[in-house]
């Protein structure tokens, strides 16, 4: 009644009220969310950050931002390594990660200078955002999946819990982008098992080719979610072909410029990036811990830096794969014993390195329980069937296949986190309400 007395202009009296109503309890999350990491900005940073280049914080001097840097100065999308962070021009071109995020730094560098403090909160500003709207997807698989109640307490606990809280603030890079992209791509997916509308399957194409110019490591879950799709639609008995086609076909589209551009610049076709033999080597060679050593890679290696400028991109990307090749003939064994060893490093947390003194506190205990728990959550969700469980499934196994067989960081598993999330409160919410006999229990 109250909405049709609005509707006739005699809500005025209840202005306040409706104006709170308004505001949707995802929308009341998301903001909470957003302020939750403001002030752990604060708590961490203090705003005090010195007038000059932050080039002594790894976190805003990486590859991402170095290409950033050559990009605002003009030499463009080139110069991933220490040695060319103001945009060396001498430097080649380079594909060594896919455009959309050093594209966004480089925009902040335009604006407000290169490595420049207020280019550095805009950046993290920005990335708070980003994961505070990943309430938004949370809430909507949930609905579509775990159930509604599930969906709130993970969302809540995305919002509040300061783990979720520790990429967006500390690091520069594209990792909470990936989150919020995945979460919408699973919630994309579990729309299409019934949407005939050519326009929402060319928009998940779109979106899937944005998401991988931003990460092309998020293939994993295009397969996954494309076969799932598939199978839903033809047990339903209705068309899946020609939509997932439209969709792909999408995809492309928005893909190819980029793909173009590598042709041109480099004389040959070129996948979205062109470093994975360089990453495959940083974790596999003989003696080795099974991840990175900055000591072996350009950014911090002036002979190797030497070799990349020499050799050029593609050349010096095929020598490394070449080596890594051979360490894999060579030392079979090695290579699966480190590889166990990173997808246990990939979930126990041991990677971890902490550059804030608010995450010092209480990021080290809080990985390793998330992990534990997720393992039955996703077991008791394939056992009840819960919808889309395959998808869940999909995800948590195969995404991080490329970083088992790489190196492995804390900061990868933060793109399944979401996913995760909602398993475990799936669980919690049935194991309470099974304990109190409830006969409703959950979806």
């Amino acid at each position: 009644m109250s909405g049709i007395a609005v509707e006739h202009g005699q809500g005025q009296a209840h202005g306040p009220s409706h104006a709170r109503a308004a505001i949707s309890p995802e929308w009341r999350i998301t903001l909470l969310a957003l302020l939750v990491r403001l002030v752990l900005l604060v708590a961490s940073h203090g705003f005090v950050f010195v007038e000059t280049r932050f080039t002594d914080q790894y976190s805003f001097q990486n590859e991402a931002t170095n290409i950033a840097a050559s990009i605002a100065n003009g030499h463009g999308f080139s110069s991933p390594f220490v040695g060319a962070l103001a945009g060396d021009p001498h430097m080649p071109p380079t594909s060594w990660l896919g455009p959309i995020y050093p594209y966004f730094c480089a925009a902040f560098f335009a604006l407000f200078g290169v490595f420049s403090r207020h280019s550095y909160l805009c950046v993290l500003l920005i990335q708070c955002l980003a994961s505070a709207l990943t309430c938004i997807p949370i809430l909507r698989i949930a609905e579509m999946t775990v159930g509604r109640r599930a969906g709130m307490v993970a969302a809540i606990t995305w919002a509040l819990f300061p783990w979720f809280s520790r990429w967006p603030i500390t690091w520069i890079w594209e990792i909470t982008f990936s989150t919020l992209l995945l979460a919408w791509l699973f919630w994309f997916a579990l729309r299409l098992e019934r949407e005939t509308s050519r326009r929402m399957w060319i928009g998940y194409g779109a979106l899937w080719g944005f998401a991988l110019l931003m990460n092309p490591a998020l293939l994993t879950f295009l397969a996954v979610s494309l076969a799932w799709i598939a199978l839903r639609r033809m047990r339903a008995k209705t068309g899946w072909l020609k939509p997932a086609l439209l969709a792909l076909f999408a995809c492309v589209v928005v893909v190819s410029p980029w793909l173009v551009r590598n042709r041109i610049v480099f004389g040959q076709w070129a996948f979205l990036r062109t470093n994975f033999g360089f990453e495959f080597v940083m974790g596999n060679v003989h003696g080795g811990g099974g991840r990175d050593w900055v000591m072996r890679s350009p950014i911090a290696n002036p002979a190797e830096l030497a070799d990349y400028r020499r050799m050029r991109e593609l050349a010096y990307v095929h020598a490394k794969a070449e080596q890594g090749k051979r360490f894999v003939r060579i030392y079979p064994r090695e290579f699966l014993a480190l590889t166990l060893q990173r997808m246990a490093m990939y979930w126990d947390g041991s990677t971890g390195a902490f550059n804030t003194p608010v995450a010092a506190i209480w990021m080290p205990w809080s990985f390793l329980p998330l992990s534990i728990l997720a393992a039955p959550a996703l077991l008791l969700a394939c056992m009840r069937r819960v919808h889309g469980w395959q998808l869940y499934l999909g995800a948590i196994l195969f995404y991080p296949l490329p970083y088992y067989i790489t190196f492995s960081q804390m900061r990868y598993r933060n793109a399944i986190e979401p996913l995760m999330l909602l398993l475990i409160a799936w669980m919690v919410l049935r194991q309470f309400q099974e304990a109190r006999s409830d006969p409703g229990g959950l979806k």
